[in-house]
Formats: structure tokens, C-alpha cells, sequence
């Protein structure tokens, strides 16, 4: 007995399964053959901009684009057709490669393609360290004085005999920049000038003191008669005396009249009081930036070098009296302001900016030097310039 036993195919089912296992690798070649076809094919683009792009095969159309700014900026827009895989694929790897640039932004355009843009191209941007500044201000100035009780109405008198004017300034400062960080320093020469006018009126009084006399004299008279009777026998002989009481009073009218002669002097000092200082300013800002401007407030103290004066003050020892700057006080070699202003840029190009800032600036110490009046000046200002920036 056969342990095994194995099935023959008869023989007019042969042909049949011959048949079979042709259809089946037949079909298998086919749909390999069409897989394989279907995978390579790459779908053109028809329905965004036909009209705009050539007839071709590719599926990525790269578009340069430059963009001139402070400095050239390169962009790259990619569209990619809208199969689901395929753009799934690319936008991954598109995305890991705009982790690696500084600026990737990618955003859906429409629901058909996808839309990358702004890819800086590896690029150094020039850096602004140093800048140059020119400026041009009116200034308009207020000046104090103060002292103790001695020369109080000097100083009161001189503090209504001056009034504030318009002076100037100019100055050529040089910037550091770090980040939004800023320090200024330069050189500057400032012109305060003051209205000086001192009307004053001397009066100078002569009295002259009159005595008129009237003398009156009033007499008074009583009169009493007594009669001293001596009779005699013989002969009567009467005999009358008479008493006289007389009182006399004497009247003087006297008038005083005083004449006083006044003389009124006048004393009118009008001048145009001027100082000019050499400074160097030392400020910090920080920056705040816009697309087109550039504010930045400041804060700092300037030293400042007495150069020359001229005009006049009232005098110490007489109130009448003023005294010439050029002879007297004298004025501190050195003194210090304090600073404090906003100043705005506008970008004209990548190297030129127009300036303009307002401040305010009030001196720390006198500008007298061992001088019973103390003074100080009070000044705001409006700067105008241009800067011009190193670019490295």
C-alpha cells in the first residue's frame, strides 16, 4: 500500500489550468506595469494662470523677485499642485528647511496650491554702530536770580529787569548705537540771550519850613469909683478917687508854611544781554522703532565752558546804578545742565535720517563765580538736522 499518494491533474483539465496561471501573471505584469506608470506621472498645472506659464513638465515654477528696501531683500514663491501626497511630502520638507533660514513664513494661498515666501536668502544686513549728527536750534531762555537776605532787593530788582529771548544753538554729535541703546557726544556752542531793561525813579525832596508872626494886643479896663467923704464941720470937702483895674492881653497868630522843592530823576537801562558757552553733551536714548520713524527719548547733563559775555546787571551798591557784564561778576569757568528731550528720525534712505527733537535743559550750579547773586537759566529748545549713519 502506497504511504503517499499523489493527485494527477487529468488530462482534459490540463489545458484548462495552463490557461489559468497565463491570465494570472498576465494580470499581475499588467497592474504592475500600470502602478508603476501611474506613479510617474506628474500632473501639469491648468488652472491657475495657464495663459502665464509654458507648456512644460515641471511641476515647481521658481519666481525671483527683488525688493530694494535699506538693503536687497530676495524672495522665492513656490507653487506646488495640489496633489494630497505629494504636497504633503513637500511641505514637510519645505518646512523643516525654513527652521534652518532666519525668516520662513508659509501660508495657504487657496485651497489649490500652497504659497512659500519670504525666504531671506544668507545674506549679512549692514550694521549702523556710528552716526553723525548735524543740528541747528533756537533756544529760548529764562534767567533767575537768587541770593540771601542782604541782596534780596537786588535780586528781585535784576529778576523784573530781565526777560526771556530767543538765542541758538549749534553742534555736531556723534552716536554710538548698540541694539536700542544709544549714547550721544559731541560739540556744541550755545547763545543764551536775555532782555535786560531797569526803569528806575530817583526822587529828591527840598522842604523848606515859614513862620509868620501876628502880634494882637487887647486892653481890658474896669473902672471903680470910691468916694472918700471927709466931713469937716466947719466946711464940707468931699474928695472922689478913682480906682483903675486894667488888665492887658496880648494875641500872636502864627502860621507855619512848609515849601517843599522835589526834584524826580529817571533812569531807563535797556541792553541785549548775551552768553555763549562751548558744551559737550553726554545723553542716553532708547530707540522705538516704526517702519518709517524713529523716536527716542533722552536724558543726559552737559558741561559747559564759558566763552564770552556782554550786556548789563543792576548794581550791588547802588540800585540805581547797572554795571557792565564785561567787567563784572564774574562768571564759573564751568558749569553743569541737566538735559532731558524726545527726538524723532525719519528714514530718507539707508544712510541719510531728518531730525528733529524738543528738550528742555536748566543749569545745575550759578553761572557766577564768587558773586553775592546766584543765577540760573531755564531753556527748552527744538533741535532740526540730518544724521548720517556708517554702515559696516
Amino acid at each position: 500500500m502506497n504511504l503517499f499518494i499523489r493527485n494527477k491533474i487529468p488530462t482534459n483539465n490540463k489545458l484548462k489550468y495552463n490557461f489559468s496561471l497565463f491570465i494570472r501573471f498576465f494580470m499581475f505584469v499588467f497592474l504592475g506595469l500600470f502602478a508603476f506608470i501611474f506613479s510617474s506621472f506628474k500632473p501639469e498645472i491648468t488652472d491657475y494662470k495657464k495663459n502665464e506659464f509654458p507648456d512644460v513638465k515641471d511641476t515647481i515654477f521658481v519666481y525671483d523677485t527683488v525688493v530694494y528696501y535699506d538693503t536687497t531683500f530676495v524672495y522665492d514663491t513656490l507653487y506646488i499642485p495640489s496633489d494630497t501626497n505629494f504636497k504633503t511630502e513637500f511641505s514637510d520638507s519645505l518646512l523643516s528647511l525654513s527652521g534652518k533660514l532666519r525668516y520662513g513664513e508659509i501660508v495657504m494661498q487657496d485651497s489649490d496650491f500652497l504659497l512659500i515666501k519670504k525666504f531671506k536668502r544668507n545674506k549679512k544686513k549692514k550694521l549702523n554702530v556710528f552716526s553723525l549728527d548735524f543740528l541747528f536750534s533756537p533756544l529760548y531762555s529764562f534767567q533767575t536770580f537768587n541770593s540771601d537776605l542782604i541782596y534780596k532787593d537786588v535780586s528781585e530788582i535784576n529778576n523784573k529787569a530781565v526777560n526771556a529771548s530767543m538765542g541758538s544753538n549749534i553742534g555736531l554729535n556723534l552716536n554710538f548705537h548698540h541694539k536700542n541703546h544709544n549714547f550721544t557726544s559731541g560739540i556744541n556752542m550755545s547763545n543764551f540771550r536775555i532782555d535786560f531793561s531797569n526803569l528806575s525813579v530817583l526822587y529828591q525832596i527840598d522842604t523848606i519850613l515859614k513862620m509868620h508872626f501876628d502880634p494882637g494886643i487887647e486892653m481890658q479896663i474896669d473902672s471903680v469909683a470910691l468916694i472918700n467923704i471927709d466931713t469937716l464941720i466947719a466946711t464940707g470937702d468931699t474928695v472922689y478917687y478913682y480906682l483903675k483895674d486894667t488888665t492887658y492881653n496880648t494875641f500872636i497868630d502864627t502860621s507855619f508854611i512848609q515849601e517843599a522843592d522835589t526834584t524826580e530823576s529817571f533812569y531807563n537801562e535797556r541792553a541785549k544781554n548775551s552768553y555763549t558757552f562751548f558744551e559737550i553733551p553726554l545723553l542716553y536714548s532708547r530707540s522705538f522703532y516704526t517702519p518709517n520713524f524713529r523716536f527716542s527719548p533722552e536724558i543726559g547733563i552737559i558741561t559747559s565752558f564759558f566763552v564770552n559775555s556782554k550786556g548789563k546787571i543792576v548794581s550791588l551798591t547802588d540800585l540805581f546804578q547797572t554795571n557792565s557784564l564785561e567787567n563784572k561778576p564774574k562768571f564759573a569757568a564751568v558749569n553743569l545742565s541737566i538735559y532731558a528731550g524726545i527726538k524723532f528720525n525719519y528714514f530718507i534712505t539707508d544712510r541719510f535720517d531728518f531730525i528733529t527733537s524738543a528738550y528742555v535743559r536748566r543749569n545745575i550750579n550759578s553761572i557766577y563765580k564768587d558773586y553775592p547773586l546766584i543765577s540760573r537759566f531755564n531753556s527748552f529748545g527744538i533741535n532740526f538736522g540730518f544724521r548720517y549713519k556708517f554702515l559696516f
